[in-house]
């Protein structure tokens, strides 16, 4: 794709530390194309651990990260949200690096664990980062942008990763996690020359200080977990689709590929143009409910496929893949517009950590919800999951309108305690 192209869709910040943020972030994830590829196979086939050794590490790993996320989210707040990625950063390419050198179930579990905790910590400090180095009127964009270029490193990275499936060796797959590794390194070293403002919170003795905690705001927690319920399509994609399409239609397996690519080449030309049309909360809200509608389609549209011959199955799978990545887009604007608008400033971090805790449990509860909910039930567990998606739509907008109205409202200040003059030797 030539330069005029390139500036007229938009697919980069403009020059300066956003611009170098996201070819950072598209390296890193082509280290996470790698690694998601492939990485499994390096445990069980490299490390030789079993699956269920690997499936109960990774999650481990992943449930302690969660637990901590908002941790990190106040140290991004007092320190700045850049020094806390970067040093994220630089202990994913450490644990990375150490997975390379495990030889046992035990020292496999300690670094899961402590890679599943820098893991949740950069995604719950990003979008703190993102509004620290971007204004206002720029900030949805901006992570759109940076969505398009987690799209394209994840496609490329998967293409690279390929290689390592067809050599199928121990070495081969080690070689995968330890360019991850090299990777993450590469795209700490990028960040830390970036020069990114930070205004540390008002001290208690500077007077009124506002004392703003995502825990205590029930309509952000309220939008939290609607948005986090919408979020299950990621999952549906990721797990749900390519068993179906194996396990209970006609259609080759190679449309599988063709889907992810359909859906990764949309995603790249209109993430930035969907996010245009959601940089109000009111707008966001509106494109949540019309999110569901357009992911409960695609539900339906799934349930139809058992019944069709294999030529035609593949062309309604490539019309669903089109239909559910125009929810997919719209979910993710309406996402970026809430969790930026519906945050006070002076606390991004936490609140932005807070947010990320939506998506995240349910990617960790998403595959035995579609296992149980759909997979086993079929053309009924489609419907089923359709009824889900137009709820959480309804859900995620109302919410977050609650919330707007709370926002608008002058919100009472909250003032530290007044320190009493300190006595003197002589009063005592």
């Amino acid at each position: 794709m030539d330069r005029p192209v390139i500036a007229r869709l938009q697919l980069l910040p403009p020059p300066g530390g956003l611009r170098r943020f996201a070819i950072a972030n598209l390296i890193n994830t082509i280290g996470s194309g790698l690694y998601i590829t492939s990485g499994t196979l390096f445990f069980t086939r490299a490390v030789d651990l079993t699956v269920e050794q690997t499936a109960l590490g990774l999650t481990l790993g992943t449930g302690v990260g969660l637990a901590l996320m908002m941790a990190f989210g106040r140290l991004a707040d007092r320190f700045g949200a850049k020094p806390v990625y970067v040093t994220l950063l630089v202990g994913q390419a450490l644990m990375m690096a150490a997975y390379t050198q495990v030889q046992d179930f035990s020292w496999f579990l300690v670094v899961a664990v402590l890679s599943g905790i820098a893991d949740r910590g950069i995604s719950g400090t990003v979008g703190s980062l993102i509004h620290a180095m971007s204004g206002k009127e720029s900030r949805i964009t901006a992570r759109a942008q940076l969505r398009t270029a987690t799209n394209v490193g994840l496609g490329v990275g998967t293409l690279i990763a390929g290689v390592s499936l067809l050599v199928d060796t121990p070495a081969a797959y080690t070689c995968v996690v330890a360019g991850n590794a090299a990777l993450f390194a590469v795209a700490a070293a990028m960040l830390a020359g970036v020069k990114v403002a930070h205004t540390p919170p008002h001290p208690a003795a500077a007077g009124p200080v506002r004392r703003a905690s995502p825990l205590r705001d029930v309509r952000y927690l309220a939008v939290t977990a609607a948005n986090g319920l919408l979020a299950l399509h990621v999952s549906v994609l990721s797990f749900a689709l390519p068993l179906w399409v194996a396990d209970h239609t006609e259609a080759p397996e190679w449309s599988i590929a063709l889907i992810m690519i359909v859906n990764t080449v949309l995603v790249v030309l209109f993430q930035v143009r969907a996010s245009r049309r959601a940089s109000t909360v009111p707008q966001a809200a509106r494109m949540a409910r019309a999110t569901g509608a357009v992911l409960a389609a695609a539900c339906l549209t799934l349930a139809c496929t058992p019944a069709l011959s294999p030529a035609l199955c593949v062309a309604v799978l490539l019309l669903w893949a089109v239909v559910y990545t125009a929810g997919e887009l719209w979910q993710t604007s309406a996402e970026f517009c809430f969790g930026f608008e519906l945050a006070p400033d002076d606390a991004q971090g936490a609140y932005q950590s807070v947010f990320a805790l939506g998506p995240g449990m349910m990617r960790a509860l998403a595959p035995t919800v579609l296992a149980v909910l759909v997979l086993k039930n079929g053309t009924l567990g489609w419907a089923a999951l359709a009824a889900f998606f137009l709820i959480s739509g309804a859900l995620a907008s109302a919410a977050a309108m609650w919330a707007h109205r709370n926002r608008e409202t002058p919100r009472p200040v909250v003032t530290a305690p007044a320190r009493l003059p300190e006595r003197s030797a002589a009063s005592s």
